[in-house]
């Protein structure tokens, strides 16, 4: 984490994963003893009932998923769910239990141990609503994720310090009076044998590109000997798994001891692990949980450089690295305007990017109707007008900073920050606006707090039966992420449930295919 675009493209990660207003509200609702309230604030379904889970598997169990749930942090839990450019893994099934004999039972598809509480993710890519879906079962795919309880459970605070790169006395990459390394600054010799010692030389071997040493350096075996004759070379594919390392040998570890397994598959596959021997494997993927998982969080690196104060970390982080100190976590700041230079003809000329509109003010209105007019016709558009048009459609071409500021904006919604979207629309909406895939915000409405969006985007204009390429409605789109909530919202505010998309299917058709096993 020497380079600081790496840094911050980490936090950026994190904040989509669970913005702010959103680890503020279920970390209230969760302090408050409501674990249900926690999880809709972080955009998690809990359709079962602990009566029907009683009722199913006895009490015994389901005091044991209750405590579970009580202890649930989704919020938490949001950041290190399995994900693939941004995105949250389609079907992917993530076991999160503290137990060790259900997970051996929910394994083997045998009830008698009791059920485990697993996390299921989006049904697939084009879904768009980031949400979780939580359940109580008693079989398990073939393959599957299990997340130790530090990246959810409120209490594994120990474990969490640990997990975070930080031992009895200081965090990694800072004295143990609390001052961070400069930069350059070598681990001392008489602190390389602590758990940060551990976590500053595995990360120092992978900035080397050195990942087969660094296997070595955190446990491993790694065996070369296996022949390939397709595929990137072994230390290709341990880079890959780079992020996981410093967390690889304890999660091995646990996994085996969980699940009585000798042997396991890494998550990107052709890596097999085996009793602490690491080498390539054939293309199919061994039953059980994925390894190499669960990568490593590395705040402690950011509060080295500044990147983040501890003011920004999430709560239970914040109580895991600093215990006994006081958070005062900051309130959400306005969004502020940024202006982004355009080459417009001959000259400079500089587009104001408001949040929720690109303004230019060096053409006037007449101007850029014009422009677009002319290039409707197949003319040749430039400039101001370029800028304009790419930032409200994604039509090239278009300034790189231009393409920057509607990215945020639309990732804003796609991971269900509310008031970020908010706090950007605050100085109002341009109605011209669509998405990828030629959808309004309102077609991202399933996935953000349609109470307190709805009203806004519909007194900016827009309308709840605009189409996308597709022919969907909004409607339509939040059918597909079957939010009905969401879905009587837009009806009640005038939305056609009869509405066509280009295949013929109503909302409701959506809808049912949506719920269909």
């Amino acid at each position: 984490m020497e380079r600081r675009r790496e840094r911050l493209r980490y936090l950026r990660a994190l904040n989509l994963a669970a913005p702010a207003g959103m680890v503020a509200a279920a970390t209230e609702r969760r302090l408050a003893g409501d674990w249900r309230g926690a999880c809709t604030a972080a955009l998690v379904d809990v359709p079962f009932d602990l009566r029907s889970v009683a009722s199913t598997y006895g009490a015994a169990h389901a005091a044991r998923i209750e405590a579970e749930l009580a202890g649930l942090a989704p919020d938490l839990l949001r950041r290190f769910l399995p994900r693939a450019q941004g995105r949250l893994i389609p079907r992917a099934t993530v076991v999160l239990s503290r137990a060790d004999e259900p997970c051996r039972g929910a394994r083997a598809g045998s009830r008698r141990a009791g059920p485990v509480l697993v996390a299921t993710l989006p049904r697939s890519w084009q879904v768009a609503r980031q949400g979780i879906t939580l359940q109580v079962t008693h079989r398990l795919p073939a393959t599957f994720h299990d997340l130790p309880d530090w990246c959810w459970h409120a209490d594994a605070v120990a474990d969490r310090r640990w997990a975070y790169g930080a031992g009895p006395d200081r965090l990694a990459w800072h004295f143990a009076d609390g001052s961070p390394y400069p930069q350059g600054t070598v681990t001392p010799a008489e602190q390389a044998a602590d758990r940060p010692g551990e976590v500053e030389r595995t990360a120092a071997l992978l900035s080397a590109h050195r990942p087969v040493r660094a296997f070595e350096a955190a446990g491993f075996t790694v065996d070369e000997s296996t022949p390939h004759r397709y595929g990137p070379d072994l230390p290709a594919l341990l880079t890959r798994l780079g992020p996981a390392l410093p967390m690889a040998r304890a999660e091995l570890l646990r996994l085996v001891r969980r699940y009585q397994q000798e042997e396991f598959s890494a998550l990107y596959g052709q890596i097999g692990v085996a009793r602490l021997t690491v080498r390539r494997q054939g293309h199919s993927a061994l039953a059980g949980p994925w390894m190499f998982g669960v990568p490593a969080p590395v705040e402690a690196a950011l509060l080295r450089f500044g990147d983040l104060g501890p003011e920004e970390l999430h709560p239970l982080a914040h109580e895991a690295l600093f215990p006994g100190r006081t958070q005062r976590r900051r309130t959400l700041v306005p969004h502020a305007p940024e202006a982004i230079r355009v080459r417009c003809g001959t000259e400079w000329h500089t587009v104001l990017a408001t949040g929720g509109q690109l303004r230019t003010p060096h053409h006037d209105d007449a101007e850029i109707r014009r422009e677009f007019l002319l290039a409707g016709l197949g003319g040749p558009i430039s400039g101001c007008a370029a800028a304009l048009r790419g930032w409200r459609t994604g039509s090239r071409p278009m300034a790189k900073d231009v393409r920057k500021d509607r990215q945020a904006l639309f990732a804003l919604a796609l991971h269900g920050d509310t008031d970020g979207l908010l706090a950007r629309l605050a100085g109002g909406l341009d109605p011209a606006l669509r998405g990828p895939g030629g959808g309004t915000l309102l077609h991202w409405l399933a996935h953000l707090d349609h109470d307190r969006l709805l009203p806004v985007l519909l007194g900016a204009g827009l309308s709840t039966d605009d189409r996308d390429h597709e022919g969907r409605t909004p409607l339509h789109a939040a059918a597909e992420s079957a939010a009905e909530a969401t879905m009587a919202a837009l009806v009640a505010a005038g939305a056609d449930p009869d509405a066509r998309d280009q295949r013929g299917r109503t909302p409701a058709t959506v809808l049912a295919q949506v719920r269909a096993p």
